[in-house]
């Protein structure tokens, strides 16, 4: 741990060159030299918002892709360990504490490194910056390449948290100091705050929001572009189901269900599921394997896509169905393996256990229906758009079988009549299974977050957004996905991801464009010239 920290440290001040783009001459040497070329002597005529514009465009992507491979590089994984109790997440937060040294921003950790402060200036907060140092789980299996051993290639950066939110963080911090470096000051303080546990519990970044003074203005840098002023509340939903024996004897059962999974997190939809059958009673693996691939060929008869393979192990039958694994938010984007895993099951002759009733559920409640409807959960906003509804972990331990549901649902119901459609709809799969699936506990219903949408903050964000993507008639919009946006009164998400991109944040080899990092920079930097920044004195 120390010694990876000591080898990040000691790349604090270089910039990295890309191999795939030219350097520009003006970016040579440390900051005060680079910096001194874009200083008023040298760009006569140049307004401060000008030069700070072309010192960022000209110099910015390098730091930002060198500051982005070493905070993946801190394996946080805060489902995995919490941040208070994290050494990688206590390591990063030692890093970020000497890279605002190094460069002259205060630095505080906020409970238990619940949250990393950086700031700027005097007096009261003018301005936030939010992002979260916390990412999800990575894998081995599932990437072509390690998760936490960032890599540039054709013209991508590569890694765990590139996208979601370290290499948003970079873009930040990288702004801010060159803003520094130019001699630009601050109106009151400018702070980025870095919470580290984004994906899991949001305790220390909500004590964080209730108990500080408050910028004038937020922005967090965690969905996408144009300007995001609304964004859907979180549901998490579990249903459950002993395993138990069969309901009642079939004789025309062949094979018995015995394990289950799919999916590896709440948030990403499954991009592989398999299932373990054994024969009954007088059947041999071999027939059990004959009549899988039979229902695989009837089953393509309706899914082209169908992907998927069946073979023995010792006596039982493995059945893998891959799909295509997405961030939930954006489930409709990507392909669910647990569906065609449930469709398959669904032309076997199973044991009527609870394994078998659960996948039951799965195909005839929630297979090809991204929005609620078998369920009679769906419904809409204008802005927000629909519900959205994706079974993401499918697991049988200890006796039981469980599913894991994540929606995102607009404005439009509130938390109790959602809550009383969620419990009808337990109900339905309970009449479906004879009893036997009902909902677990850990029901989690969170409020959908909406913010002015005719405010200074919306309309500076957008007016930078149309100007520097020629999109006119760029409006703001509402995300699927939950951010620390919702924490503060007025917050707006700003990038990273730009429309008709395919969003990479919760999927195994999770990358961003170095011009959408580039781009990114330049804008959030013209943001905060114009939110927070005046011209040093001269």
């Amino acid at each position: 741990m120390r010694s990876r920290l000591l080898a990040a440290l000691c790349l604090l001040a270089p910039a990295t060159v890309l191999a795939e783009s030219a350097p520009d001459a003006r970016c040579a040497g440390k900051p005060q030299a680079r910096a001194a070329r874009f200083s008023a002597k040298a760009m006569k005529g140049a307004s401060p918002a000008e030069r700070y514009a072309a010192y960022v465009r000209a110099c910015a992507l390098s730091d930002v892709v060198t500051l982005t491979q070493q905070l993946v590089r801190f394996q946080t994984v805060s489902a995995e360990t919490p941040a208070s109790k994290g050494p990688e997440a206590e390591a990063m937060g030692r890093f970020l504490a000497q890279w605002a040294k190094a460069h002259g921003f205060d630095f505080r950790a906020v409970g238990a490194n619940d949250v990393f402060e950086l700031s700027w200036g005097k007096g009261e907060p003018r301005l936030g910056l939010i992002f979260h140092g916390d990412v999800v789980p990575a894998p081995a299996h599932e990437w072509k390449r390690p998760p936490f051993e960032p890599y540039v290639e054709n013209g991508r950066l590569y890694g765990r948290g590139v996208e979601d939110d370290k290499g948003p963080i970079a873009t930040g911090l990288v702004a801010l100091a060159m803003a520094k470096e130019l001699g630009l000051q601050p109106q009151g303080r400018i702070l980025i705050a870095i919470g580290n546990g984004e994906e899991g519990d949001w305790t220390g970044m909500g004590r964080y929001a209730s108990t500080e003074p408050l910028p004038t203005h937020v922005i967090s840098v965690d969905s996408g572009y144009p300007v995001n002023a609304a964004q859907s509340g979180f549901v998490a939903w579990h249903l459950e189901a002993p395993v138990g024996a069969p309901a009642a004897a079939a004789g025309a059962a062949r094979m018995r269900a015995v394990k289950a999974q799919a999916g590896e997190f709440l948030t990403q939809v499954p991009g592989q599921a398999t299932l373990t059958l054994a024969p009954t009673a007088g059947r041999t693996g071999e027939q059990v394997l004959e009549d899988v691939r039979a229902a695989l060929v009837e089953v393509r008869k309706a899914r082209a896509d169908l992907t998927a393979e069946a073979g023995l192990e010792g006596d039982a039958v493995v059945l893998t169905t891959h799909g295509k694994a997405i961030h939930s938010s954006v489930a409709d984007e990507g392909h669910n393996a647990m569906w065609d895993l449930a469709a398959v099951a669904e032309r076997l002759p199973l044991e009527d256990n609870g394994i078998a009733a659960m996948l039951r559920v799965v195909a005839r409640r929630f297979d090809g229906d991204h929005h609620g409807d078998k369920l009679g959960l769906a419904y809409s906003d204008t802005l927000m758009g629909p519900l959205l509804v994706a079974p993401t972990v499918l697991r049988v331990q200890d006796g039981k079988v469980t599913l894991d549901v994540n929606m995102r649902r607009p404005r439009g119901q509130d938390t109790a009549t959602f809550s009383a459609s969620l419990e009808k709809a337990a109900e339905r799969l309970g009449q479906d299974t004879g009893g036997r699936v009902k909902e677990a506990t850990g029901r989690y219903v969170g409020d959908p977050h909406v913010a002015d949408t005719s405010g200074p903050l919306v309309t500076t964000l957008l007016d930078i957004y149309r100007r520097h993507r020629n999109a006119p008639d760029a409006v703001a919009g509402s995300v699927r996905g939950g951010t620390y946006a919702r924490l503060f009164p007025r917050a707006v998400d700003f990038g990273p991801a730009f429309p008709g991109e395919e969003y990479t944040g919760h999927a195994p080899d999770e990358s961003i464009a170095l011009e959408t990092l580039s781009v990114g920079t330049q804008m959030l930097s013209e943001a905060v010239h114009t939110l927070a920044l005046t011209p040093a004195p001269r």
